[in-house]
């Protein structure tokens, strides 16, 4: 399995509004979930990344979806995520949902590395991405 392998997920009755397609927050949930995985696929584990560079997660600045197809109850979305973009103190994921290697929808999360704020600890601050993780992004980024 290389590291641009799918996440998939089984769409559930709960994940589905009263006309019985997916109600699109849950879109923005597996998207989270997709790059997680794809980030632990590529990473090293978290506690060596607070340990080496003091990052406490990749939150999320901005996140948009492009629905073209929908989806229902007893469906599977195979979500294949890549860096899209790598910018000094963020980058891109997105996300292609796909089933049957039909494309149902785009999504996007722009990320960053987060760090605890040195001027106040209820506070994130962005960090300019180290060397190691940007090398590590470039292993799975979307060639155009």
């Amino acid at each position: 399995m290389n590291a641009q392998a799918g996440y998939t997920v089984g769409v559930q009755w709960g994940d589905c509004d009263p006309a019985q397609i997916v109600f699109y927050p849950n879109y923005f949930k597996w998207f989270d979930s997709a790059s997680q995985t794809l980030l632990a696929r590529i990473l090293p584990p978290k506690r060596e990344l607070l340990q080496r560079f003091q990052i406490i997660g990749f939150p999320i600045a901005e996140a948009s979806a492009r629905f073209l197809r929908p989806s229902t109850y007893g469906q599977s979305i195979v979500f294949d995520s890549t860096i899209e973009s790598i910018q000094e103190k963020r980058f891109t994921v997105l996300h292609r949902g796909l089933r049957d290697g039909e494309l149902l929808l785009e999504g996007r999360e722009m990320r960053f590395a987060g760090r605890v704020h040195p001027d106040n600890p209820n506070r994130l601050q962005a960090i300019v991405l180290p060397d190691e993780l940007v090398a590590s992004f470039e292993t799975v980024r979307t060639r155009r």
